[in-house]
């Protein structure tokens, strides 16, 4: 499989995951529940990170078009995904702190929160072309690890309105 391949496969997980949260959205609504505050804030996490995750996935072959340029092709939508998701797990962490958020399932979130920000961090560089520079793997990994960190945010949610 190619790395284009992958992230075609990729977007549409990503597309799978919004999806599914705006139908658990709307489910959660259709009973007559109101959301709570972490609740909200995970839905928009996820909802947020779905669509970074389609729109970064898709650029490369877009990008390909316009240059053949590792640094273009690979290393823009490297750098602005990494930075979307570094930007939002701090956002995240500040709100949860800020608003007594309890952390769900904290032995199983802590060391994939962990790993994605350092995959991430990883991405970020690689995009700027420091160490492995442009490395298509190392962007799908950055993917990879996201829609584990989702996995375990939507699985939160899931147990925040089955509590």
């Amino acid at each position: 499989m190619t790395p284009e391949e992958s992230l075609a496969s990729i977007a549409e997980i990503g597309i799978g995951l919004a999806g599914f949260s705006g139908l658990v959205a709307a489910f959660v609504q259709h009973s007559g529940e109101s959301w709570r505050a972490d609740q909200k804030a995970r839905i928009v996490l996820l909802i947020a990170l779905s669509f970074g995750l389609i729109v970064c996935a898709l650029a490369p072959y877009a990008l390909s078009g316009v240059s053949t340029s590792p640094a273009v092709v690979w290393g823009a939508p490297m750098v602005a995904f990494s930075a979307l998701c570094m930007g939002l797990l701090v956002h995240w962490i500040a709100v949860s702190r800020k608003r007594g958020f309890k952390l769900q399932f904290p032995l199983l979130s802590i060391p994939i929160i962990s790993v994605a920000a350092a995959i991430q961090v990883l991405a970020f560089v690689s995009g700027l072309g420091w160490i492995l520079p442009y490395s298509p793997a190392v962007f799908v990994f950055g993917f990879l690890s996201i829609l584990v960190f989702g996995a375990i945010v939507f699985l939160a949610l899931l147990h925040t309105i089955w509590e």
